[in-house]
């Protein structure tokens, strides 16, 4: 199940929606899939983690450089989720509500893409600024630009908007038909490489950086666990996310191969995004006292930065010096 199967009555044609039997036809309900139950389970409890999270971010907490990465990060992973549970209980439905809402549902599938094209730069972004401030710490602290983050988090996400808009434009049209193969070709291999050979090798090597540090141990135990995030974050994205973006590519050129294992793609995706909050309290709390502490503490201590540019300490205590776009 991806996007295009779970709103099968909008991408694949009235043909392949008539063929699916329902209880108005006369046949007998198809099965919901226990992938799909599961989806529907977990994707309504990550979407409260990460509005929770945010509500700390931008309420009860002081930014710094990489909370403005996390506070746009969670905003990318709660409209993955929404669109995910919508679209799920739509095709639990028969496609009742495309049948009716076919705009809605064709909108819906695009903030989808919109979401998770955006999660992936972001994560890039943050694990390679963590990376160059480690291995240019005196850059990092001195001459890093004051809103730098705000500025890079809005770059990413007109590039996701664009790249998205290409997908949906030269694969899917209006109607649910294809475009030409020859267009909808080059479109998949631009995106194949833009994240498969740009991003995603970006994200590792500065993910392994990351952890090589950890492990050699050259800064303070409390900046660590900074870094810890990052590191898990980025792995928890590259194993559980991106099949779905692989998957989601080969759909395209052949749907009766791959199909059957977009159900546990897109599941994979939502345990991505529903993972995140889970990520940053593990770390951030103490194991002595995990449960006991207040969760602002906890998030404090997981994205506490000890190499924030010097320009914030000039008072004796940091300040907000980015804005969130």
């Amino acid at each position: 199940m991806d996007v295009p199967n779970v709103t099968s009555c909008v991408v694949e044609g009235s043909a392949n929606a008539s063929a699916v039997p329902n209880a108005s036809s006369g046949g007998a309900p198809e099965e919901i899939p226990a992938v799909h139950w599961v989806i529907m389970s977990l994707s309504p409890l990550g979407f409260v983690e990460n509005g929770v999270l945010l509500w700390f971010l931008c309420f009860r907490m002081r930014r710094n450089p990489f909370t403005v990465y996390i506070t746009h990060l969670s905003i990318a992973d709660i409209s993955l989720l929404f669109c995910i549970f919508i679209l799920t209980v739509d095709y639990a439905l028969d496609c009742e509500l495309s049948s009716g809402y076919q705009y809605t549902i064709v909108t819906l599938s695009a903030t989808f893409l919109f979401g998770y094209n955006t999660g992936l730069y972001l994560l890039t972004a943050i694990s390679v600024e963590r990376c160059l401030s480690v291995l240019y710490p005196i850059w990092y602290r001195c001459h890093r630009p004051k809103h730098q983050s705000a500025l890079i988090c809005a770059l990413l996400w007109a590039l996701s908007c664009l790249v998205t808009t290409m997908e949906y434009v030269m694969c899917i049209d209006d109607e649910g038909q294809s475009h030409s193969q020859g267009d909808c070709r080059a479109v998949i291999i631009f995106i194949a490489i833009l994240s498969f050979l740009v991003f995603t090798p970006l994200m590792v090597v500065s993910s392994t950086v990351l952890v090589v540090k950890i492990r050699k141990n050259t800064w303070p135990s409390q900046s660590s666990k900074l870094y810890m995030v990052i590191a898990i974050t980025a792995v928890i994205f590259l194993i559980f996310a991106m099949p779905m973006r692989l998957l989601y590519l080969l759909y395209y050129e052949d749907w009766s191969t791959f199909g059957t294992l977009q159900g546990v793609s897109l599941l994979f995706s939502t345990i991505n995004s529903s993972a995140n909050p889970f990520i940053y309290f593990f770390v951030g709390s103490r194991r002595k006292k995990r449960f006991k502490e207040p969760l602002k503490v906890v998030l404090i201590r997981a994205f506490k930065d000890e190499m924030q540019p010097r320009r914030q300490e000039d008072s004796g205590n940091p300040v907000t010096i980015e804005t969130v776009v």
